[in-house]
């Protein structure tokens, strides 16, 4: 099975919001590849789960004041604030691969795909495998505070916290993997008390962090977990225009469908 891989520009949080959600449903068609992608957030912006109000998570004052979006993301889980991090995305048909046919199961293979790449920067994380309290999407807590069975993390701290969102045909997994935290905008942005003690970031166990690096060893990990040939290529022109089209409904305040 091929693969492709697009490292993006940096894109605004309703452009990659609309990406994601775009090749979601593009992959429902069995011919189409699967779709990997590594982003970041520009400007620094926070997402929501798909249910979830911003009201009841977020500080909207503070946020306007200081330029940072909030967008809704096509999948669910609890906000997440981007900002010092890599975003990956993955889409695909649920007949490319076996292990993808079933929730728990993607969440399993995508996630050790992401654990086989940090390793090869000499971080050695693992599966949180169980959960504690309410799923996110029904909380008014922050991601990273929250605890669930497909968290990645070292020390019992989370690193990457991950969402997915399938159809019958096909699905969309992304997530936040964490560089540094800047402590005094997540402390302002969010309006539940933020428990740093079950967070961590790269930054904390690794003296320098290459984000080249760390994409490439990331696309490594994903080619040997799914034994997939992954060739990179670009955004087609005519994608980017049916991306822009998502992008300006949600901007006006619309909905994903």
């Amino acid at each position: 099975m091929r693969c492709r891989l697009i490292l993006s520009e940096n894109y605004d949080p309703f452009f990659n919001m609309s990406f994601d959600y775009f090749f979601w449903k593009k992959c429902q068609n069995i011919e189409d590849f699967p779709i990997l992608r590594f982003y970041k957030w520009i400007p620094s912006s926070v997402s929501l789960g798909y249910n979830q109000l911003p009201e009841n998570l977020v500080n909207i004052e503070f946020c306007q004041k200081n330029k940072i979006p909030v967008v809704r993301r096509p999948t669910g889980g609890s906000a997440i604030f981007h900002d010092i991090e890599i975003t990956y995305s993955f889409c695909a048909n649920v007949f490319h691969n076996q292990y993808f046919s079933m929730p728990s199961s993607t969440y399993f293979i995508i996630s050790n795909s992401i654990i086989n790449g940090l390793e090869k920067i000499g971080v050695k994380l693992k599966l949180r495998n169980f959960s504690n309290g309410k799923e996110p999407s029904f909380t008014d807590f922050a991601c990273f505070s929250l605890s669930s069975k497909y968290d990645i993390v070292y020390n019992d701290k989370k690193i990457v916290g991950s969402a997915q969102r399938r159809n019958k045909f096909s699905f969309l997994q992304h997530g936040s993997i964490l560089i540094d935290i800047r402590k005094n905008l997540w402390e302002n942005i969010f309006l539940k008390e933020i428990d740093f003690s079950k967070i961590g970031c790269l930054k904390e166990i690794l003296k320098d962090v290459n984000e080249k690096d760390l994409i490439k060893f990331l696309k490594d990990g994903f080619k040997e977990v799914l034994n997939f040939e992954i060739f990179e290529d670009e955004l087609k022109k005519e994608e980017e225009e049916k991306i822009e089209i998502i992008k300006e409904r949600l901007k006006s305040g619309g909905k994903y469908e």
